[in-house]
């Protein structure tokens, strides 16, 4: 009896300890994320200031625009190392509701778009192309996950070819999943591009910024009961997920 009790006493111990050592590790992440945001901030709202007011020559301009490419890609590594800290510590609650898919989608445009033109960070296009038989498409699932997963499969796929022009929709999967894919335009690629097989599990391998978006878009993609998937045909990389979510 005595030593049930120790053993019970001793686990609640463990417990608290891995709680504290998580909360902690959190909170010392949240720091350091609030200590790079802080200044880099300033650095590139300086930088933009002096592009928007045409403050600097050709050359100097390209100079800043070396300072905010490496920004973003500094402020996208911080984001990725906060998703997966939560997702990691089980700290992240998926939020279900009811979506409608095309405006899903539409609104992940907007937003890329509208950062596009804020940052000037990227020569990337995106066309959306989708069934437009499929109206009103309500699917059950996380918005914001929906978001980072479509966000990390770009920035993953991006890199992969040497063009800017993708293709961003999805297709119906025997009614009850949805495939979003993301893919190079065609006629952009050449005989060479063609023949690689899409491998979206490579990017674990590449360097740090691909590992974490890969593990960022695997995280989220999971917490929505879906998976990633490639076609070779049509150079696809995507993620299916439920149109309902299974609770």
């Amino acid at each position: 009896m005595k030593n049930s009790i120790k053993n019970a006493s001793s686990i609640s111990l463990k417990e608290k300890n891995v709680e504290k050592y998580e909360y902690e590790r959190l909170s010392f992440l949240s720091h350091i994320s609030h200590g790079i945001r802080t200044p880099l901030n300033a650095i590139m709202g300086f930088s933009k200031l002096l592009v928007l007011k045409e403050l600097v020559n050709h050359k100097q301009m390209k100079y800043i625009q070396g300072i905010l490419n490496g920004g973003n890609l500094l402020m996208q590594f911080v984001d990725n190392l906060m998703d997966l800290s939560q997702f990691e510590a089980d700290n992240y609650k998926v939020r279900i509701k009811s979506c409608d898919l095309n405006e899903l989608i539409w609104d992940y445009t907007e937003d890329f778009y509208n950062h596009k033109i804020e940052n000037n960070d990227t020569d990337i296009s995106l066309m959306l192309v989708w069934d437009s038989k499929v109206k009103d498409l309500e699917l059950e699932t996380d918005s914001i996950l929906f978001k980072k997963a479509i966000q990390r499969l770009v920035n993953i796929v991006s890199k992969k070819y040497p063009i800017n022009e993708y293709e961003l929709g999805y297709r119906i999967i025997d009614d009850i999943s949805v495939s979003v894919f993301i893919r190079p335009t065609a006629e952009k690629l050449n005989l060479d591009d063609l023949a690689n097989e899409p491998d979206l599990y490579s990017a674990a391998d590449n360097d740090s910024f691909d590992f974490f978006n890969f593990k960022v878009l695997s995280e989220a993609v999971e917490r929505m009961q879906g998976k990633l998937c490639t076609n070779s045909e049509k150079q696809e990389y995507s993620f299916c997920i439920p149109i309902k979510f299974n609770k």
